[in-house]
């Protein structure tokens, strides 16, 4: 893989809470309801098109919500370090904390924890791609496994308190400077060599991390899903806005694979617009997010946004230094 040459992009925000440009794996955030649901899997079908489904197996490790937002931070700042050719970043605890939950909780010991037990997480998870051969990158009669990170380094001192909390001596204002942001290299990873030259050579899904962070659990999940070009949003008809829209049946396997997975039809509406509304208040661009059905009622899920400016797929390198962006809704 050639080694991009570029300047090392900043993560500072761009005016107070300005918006931070983030980069992830377009596959992955794609299918966040499939790896990171921990329910029943399901397959999504709209128009005659696959959406999602459920063709990924996790091995290893059950993946939730903050195993998303730290795969959304490693490719960020896999991209940030100008996707150097040895897959190898070092960051702080503090500045990858800050990325995952924003400025108000990026520092302390129990976020500390649990970004490190995600980490761990993480490196040992394997990932079995049923019908494609990763080694000779071609469709195949097989099954492929692989995994993230093949390598992983945490400081001594937080590994300490990972370990043995409230037992391991620590001075708090020791490991208040190893947790700081001047502490770079106190974590540090290396990509699987395959997967970092697959973000080297694919288009990766551009995202506002602050607006990420404003968002948790279905409604962080749902937001990837309908973000991408991959959902057939159609113009809506007579709309000065220039708005679309997306329908989607609300099947339970249509809801399973939109990581939703309550028992009932109602309890199932009721999650999608709780989600929707979180979706809506963080993201200017979606109009309505509504899930609609009832008693002798087929139920549906109907998607109003504004189209965005650009494309939220591209490649992050032409081949000229570039510093971070202002996203537009």
């Amino acid at each position: 893989m050639e080694k991009a040459v570029v300047k090392q992009r900043s993560l500072i925000p761009l005016g107070e809470r300005g918006p931070i440009e983030g980069w992830m794996d377009d596959d992955v955030a794609s299918a966040a309801t499939q790896l990171f649901g921990g329910g029943p899997s399901g397959l999504l079908v709209v128009d005659a098109r696959e959406l999602l489904t459920s063709t990924t197996e996790v091995i290893g490790a059950e993946l939730g919500e903050l195993h998303l937002k730290t795969w959304m931070a490693l490719v960020t700042m896999h991209v940030n370090h100008g996707m150097p050719g040895d897959a190898r970043v070092s960051s702080s605890a503090a500045e990858l904390g800050r990325l995952v939950w924003g400025d108000d909780r990026a520092r302390g010991g129990w976020n500390t924890r649990q970004l490190v037990k995600t980490l761990l997480d993480l490196h040992r998870a394997q990932f079995t791609v049923p019908g494609y051969d990763l080694v000779n990158q071609r469709p195949a009669n097989g099954a492929s496994a692989t995994s993230l990170l093949s390598n992983l380094y945490v400081d001594d001192t937080i590994l300490k308190a990972f370990n043995q909390r409230g037992t391991h001596g620590l001075e708090r204002v020791d490991f208040g400077k190893a947790l700081g942001p001047k502490q770079r290299g106190t974590i540090a990873w290396r990509m699987n060599p395959d997967y970092a030259e697959r973000l080297h050579d694919a288009d990766l899904r551009r995202f506002d991390w602050t607006k990420a962070q404003q968002l948790r659990g279905s409604a962080l999940k749902l937001w990837m899903v309908f973000t991408s070009t991959r959902v057939p949003y159609r113009s809506v008809l007579d709309s000065r806005d220039g708005l679309e829209m997306v329908e989607i049946p609300l099947t339970v396997e249509h809801c399973n694979a939109l990581g939703v997975y309550n028992s009932n039809d109602a309890g199932r509406r009721r999650t999608l617009n709780e989600a929707g509304e979180r979706v809506c208040a963080v993201d200017g661009s979606f109009r309505s997010f509504e899930a609609h059905g009832g008693r002798g009622q087929d139920s549906f899920l109907r998607v109003v946004r504004k189209p965005q400016l650009s494309s939220p797929v591209a490649k992050p390198f032409d081949g000229a230094p570039q510093e971070l962006r202002l996203l537009v809704a």
